[in-house]
């Protein structure tokens, strides 16, 4: 069986046809920040990449190759 096609952040907020500013807004974060991270500059947290699936209707799995943090890590660099 074929490998399911994977979208890209931008593709799947595209395809929704939600704009950038939008999505930055549902996610709390400036047009700026968000755009740096849809564009691979920057790295989404897990729970972004959860909300991003629900925004833009799309598994959150389909995301999981974007490279992500966790957004409960502390000063040290270690999980909590």
């Amino acid at each position: 069986m074929a490998e399911p096609i994977k979208l890209t952040v931008k593709a799947a907020r595209v395809n929704c046809g939600k704009k950038s500013k939008d999505v930055a807004d549902s996610l709390g974060l400036s047009v700026t920040g968000y755009s740096k991270k849809e564009n691979g500059h920057a790295r989404f947290y897990v729970d972004e990449i959860v909300k991003l699936g629900q925004l833009l209707d799309v598994p959150f799995e389909n995301f999981f190759e974007v490279e992500c943090h966790k957004k409960t890590q502390n000063n040290k660099g270690g999980v909590m």
